[in-house]
């Protein structure tokens, strides 16, 4: 009987210490919560300091859409916000109709603060001399044939790449034999598209109703089916001076300038258009010969 009590005991006992314990990891637990929510409770009170204390808030213009390039701005596109004025840029903006009705001068991106160099009215800036980029000359090229130009499709404000076409006389030193010496190679990659100067004029009689015309649902002038009609001519076109008009670097505005001064049968040009946002350099063989073209036929 006497073993069996004290048993029970020393079970009793244990289960004491185990309640002890897990009292004070409850304890713990608290206290160590607290202490989390008292630093975040801080950090706040932080950025409260920060806005409201002795440096004070700011209210600045931001852009509340991405805003290409030479867009006309409007009151949707920006708006006012509260910051520090820690972080307030200089040249800073405070009221959107500052910045209303003028044009970016620059790619815009949401969120970022509005300063005042990064628009204009362009007045008394129309020239092309404000359009060249800084470290850039503009250089225009002869374009006899709009296929050197992508069909004359390219736009200012588009970006290309310059292909120079050489064809000139190479010596065999051996045989004394002359031949061709074909080469074509990237001058210039990336270039900006400041003007491009382009008609195609299609040469139609003046034609009224004394002159024997009728009009068409679209409006346009035909020439009636009976013998009295004059008669059109054939349709000709033909093409005035065209020109494009490139920002480059001084060498390279020289290079192609070099090419551009070569007869068509010695030497010409392309444009590689390239597609919106496409800035990448071109890495990897730049120059090819008509031996790339036409290699030669291994025996």
């Amino acid at each position: 009987m006497t073993r069996s009590v004290t048993a029970v005991t020393s079970s009793s006992s244990r289960n004491r210490g185990v309640l002890m314990l897990a009292a004070v990891f409850g304890i713990l637990s608290a206290m160590l919560m607290f202490a989390f929510l008292s630093n975040r409770g801080g950090s706040d009170t932080s950025v409260d300091q920060a806005l409201n204390g002795s440096g004070g808030a700011e209210s600045v213009l931001v852009v509340s859409q991405d805003i290409p390039f030479g867009t006309v701005i409007t009151a949707d596109m920006v708006s006012m916000q509260s910051l520090p004025k820690s972080a307030a840029l200089d040249g800073r903006v405070g009221k959107a109709e500052d910045v209303v009705g003028k044009v970016a001068t620059a790619p815009l991106y949401k969120g970022q603060q509005v300063i005042d160099r990064q628009f204009t009215t362009f007045e008394g800036q129309n020239t092309l001399a404000y359009k060249v980029p800084p470290g850039m000359r503009a250089v225009s090229l002869h374009v006899p044939n709009e296929s050197w130009i992508v069909g004359g499709l390219p736009q200012p404000g588009d970006h290309i790449d310059f292909i120079a076409l050489t064809t000139l006389t190479r010596t065999d030193p051996l045989t004394g034999q002359e031949r061709p010496d074909i080469v074509a190679g990237i001058v210039a990659q990336d270039v900006q598209i400041l003007a491009v100067s382009q008609k195609v004029v299609k040469t139609i009689p003046k034609l009224d109703s004394k002159a024997g015309t009728t009009a068409d649902s679209s409006g346009a002038a035909a020439v009636k089916t009976d013998s009295s009609a004059k008669p059109l001519d054939d349709g000709a076109t033909y093409e005035k001076s065209l020109s494009i008009t490139l920002a480059l670097p001084p060498d390279l505005a020289a290079k192609v300038s070099i090419v551009d001064a070569m007869k068509s049968d010695v030497g010409q040009y392309r444009l590689l258009l390239r597609r919106q946002g496409d800035s990448e350099a071109l890495t990897g063989t730049t120059t090819w010969s008509s031996d790339d073209v036409f290699p030669a036929k291994k025996r």
